[in-house]
């Protein structure tokens, strides 16, 4: 499959996700860009990831509900953006979701904004 933005947005978010349920927050941190790897440590992953799964019992797992959006139209959409992703996560008795908007940072796809929960 080609490297489109689409693609690129997708494998970044999913990859992101996974390293966030098997609770690898160094990964997670590498998926990052500079400036967000700058407001967020791994440490600060594990915490607003247990923060948001907090009230449910049992580990996360990717449920396989992806939704992707270009962002073509949107005002907020800055140059270099790829797109947004929402990744669903459900537990044993709950669900909740990352949403991350990927940009082009010097040639690799990283994420540049990180929304926690459902909305």
């Amino acid at each position: 499959m080609p490297n489109t933005p689409e693609t690129l947005t997708l494998d970044t978010g999913k990859q992101f996700a996974q390293a966030l349920v098997t609770g690898d927050y160094a990964r997670a941190h590498t998926y990052l860009s500079q400036v967000a790897q700058a407001t967020f440590s791994p440490a600060d992953l594990a915490q607003h990831y247990s923060n948001m799964i907090e009230y449910g019992s049992g580990p996360g797992q990717l449920d396989g509900h992806v939704q992707y959006e270009d962002m073509a139209d949107w005002a907020t959409r800055q140059h270099g953006d790829l797109g947004w992703v929402y990744i669903s996560i459900s537990g044993e008795d709950f669900l909740e979701a990352v949403t991350v908007i990927v940009s082009d940072e010097q040639g690799s796809p990283k994420i540049r904004q990180i929304e926690w929960g459902r909305p």
